[in-house]
């Protein structure tokens, strides 16, 4: 069985998938130990040659005696444990199922992937902190025109509450990307940070989506990317026609593919002796 250490997990998918694979939740378990030790013999004694010496004759009478003995011994002893169900035990089961990926061109939409030992780049760094800073209240009371009496950070949840943080790494020459959804508490585990995927390899559950264009997929999955195209669609296309080499930059991360993954659960796995 391996051992991992969970870094972030959406809780509610792995559950779900871990019902489909055996939706038998174990309650306890017994383990019986047992020794069994069985006594079979037989024994005489003749006493009729002590008989024969001097002063035993008139202690010892004259006796012949059979002995046999049979039995058994059972020792039993039944050991009752409770199992627990948590996030790693659901965890496990999905583990195990998925399908250890060395290629990605070789997988098919729809397949439950495992990818081991890849390095995690944050790719919309800026977009975070502008996000958390609307989302955290910080403009709740700075006066904005024409917008008196509205609160402007729930007018911006409206916006960004699909928001997430987008991940990429390199895997054997290809790259991978997935998003993890933005909240202001609790995003990952046992009190790490986010920033903390970004140290040392880590191993990647989830499901395989497809190739994409780089550009395309960060427009489909980063909410304040499409707030950025709104306002400034205009001044960007201009930009792009007055500065070639732009231009040259931006047509190769366009045609860049990555392998999106639906994520389930990153983690990082264990070595114990």
């Amino acid at each position: 069985m391996q051992l991992f250490n969970i870094y972030y997990i959406n809780y509610d998918k792995a559950f779900e998938l871990s019902m489909l694979i055996d939706n038998n939740l174990k309650e306890s378990h017994s383990v019986t130990k047992g020794n069994e030790m069985a006594i079979k013999g037989d024994s005489s004694l003749d006493t009729d040659k002590l008989t024969k010496i001097p002063l035993l004759d008139k202690i010892i009478p004259k006796a012949t005696i059979e002995l046999n003995a049979e039995g058994n011994k059972v020792k039993s002893v039944i050991d009752n444990f409770k199992v627990v169900s948590t996030k790693s035990t659901v965890l496990s089961t999905i583990y195990e199922k998925s399908s250890e990926i060395k290629k990605l061109t070789d997988s098919k939409i729809g397949m439950l992937i495992k990818i081991r030992n890849t390095k995690l780049t944050i790719d919309n760094a800026p977009d975070i902190l502008a996000t958390k800073s609307l989302l955290s209240g910080v403009l709740k009371d700075v006066p904005v025109e024409g917008t008196s009496g509205m609160d402007l950070t729930q007018f911006c949840e409206v916006f960004l509450k699909d928001s997430a943080y987008i991940f990429s790494g390199n895997f054997n020459k290809e790259r991978i990307a997935f998003k993890i959804p933005m909240k202001l508490e609790s995003e990952m585990e046992s009190q790490y940070s986010i920033s903390d995927l970004e140290i040392g390899p880590m191993t990647v559950l989830g499901i395989y989506r497809g190739a994409y264009h780089f550009d395309e997929l960060i427009g489909k999955i980063s909410r304040l990317k499409d707030l950025e195209n709104i306002s400034n669609g205009q001044k960007k296309h201009e930009m792009l026609e007055s500065d070639e080499s732009d231009e040259d930059n931006n047509s190769k991360t366009i045609k860049e593919k990555v392998h999106f993954i639906d994520i389930i659960s990153v983690i990082q796995e264990l070595s114990i002796k």
